[in-house]
């Protein structure tokens, strides 16, 4: 393409904008506000998975050794527990250890243990750390086959109930974007529709003339490109400080919600508000050029 086209593209673009600025404040704003819909859910989406991922830390596969064995033989089958597949790490905590971190839970009624004595009632042991927790069934039958362990103590209940939730919850999120996505297509392409009719005269004169529907057709698809990456930079912009004002001001108090920081995210979110914006900028405007091409 020439150089002297996308010139004209880009003048005849910015002129169109700011000629129809009522009409461009709308469609940046439209484009805005689904961004903003869309990001929300994102967001809610990546924090929902991070606290799946902490609830699933604490949902521990615990291998108990033989009580006959002594300490060095339960160390011992440490590489036997660690070659059980889809076991990632196994840290061994003596018994010693155990009652120690028990009366640590325990805080102020950790007193009752002093009951106990010399008398440890608790067994040396390994915390398992799996691949992946949707196994976590078929990992422990495994790891009760290993010689020296007397008990594996699991809740694949709640492992799958995590994996389901996850598959959920991501699966709602893409469909809710899906249709965010379609809706923000059809509004801008509404939006613009106003525009473009009040240039339809314009348009039809530049097809008699011999102008190809290309050339008529990129100065609408780059002021659409344009006023949806107006619209995205707007969006991140308030994303960023809503969330960053929900997590520092009103969540502050609340510190059962674990939500991680906007910087976690900014590339993302960034990145998807970008692609969404230019995109449902040029097919919204794409859609409404079809049928002033017809002429």
């Amino acid at each position: 393409m020439k150089l002297y086209n996308i010139s004209y593209f880009f003048r005849e673009a910015f002129s169109s904008i700011f000629t129809h600025r009522l009409m461009s404040v709308a469609a940046t704003g439209v484009i805005m506000a689904c961004l903003l819909l869309m990001g929300s859910f994102t967001l809610l989406s990546v924090n929902i998975e991070h606290m799946l991922e902490e609830v699933e830390a604490k949902n521990q596969v615990v291998v108990f050794v033989n009580e006959t064995y002594t300490a060095e033989q339960a160390q011992a089958i440490a590489a036997d527990v660690k070659a059980v597949e889809n076991v990632v790490d196994a840290q061994y905590v003596s018994r010693e250890q155990a009652l120690e971190e028990f009366r640590v839970e325990l805080g102020e009624d950790s007193s009752l243990l002093d009951g106990l004595g010399n008398d440890n009632p608790l067994r040396n042991r390994y915390v398992i750390t799996m691949k992946d927790q949707a196994l976590t069934q078929q990992t422990a039958n495994l790891l009760r086959k290993v010689e020296g362990v007397a008990d594996v103590q699991s809740r694949a209940d709640i492992s799958d109930k995590i994996v389901q939730l996850r598959h959920i919850v991501s699966a709602v999120c893409i469909v809710l974007i899906l249709m965010l996505f379609a809706v923000s297509v059809f509004i801008i392409s509404n939006t613009v529709n106003l525009t473009i009719f009040n240039r339809k005269e314009e348009i039809a004169i530049m097809k008699m003339v011999g102008a190809g529907n290309g050339f008529v057709r990129a100065p609408f698809m780059l002021e659409g490109m344009i006023l949806g990456a107006a619209g995205a930079l707007v969006a991140y912009l308030l994303q960023w400080g809503l969330y960053e004002y929900l997590i520092g001001v009103v969540l502050a108090d609340f510190s059962i919600f674990s939500m991680i920081g906007f910087g976690e995210t900014a590339g993302m979110i960034a990145i998807l508000f970008a692609v969404v914006g230019i995109l449902v900028g040029s097919i919204g405007s794409g859609i409404t050029m079809r049928k002033y091409l017809r002429v």
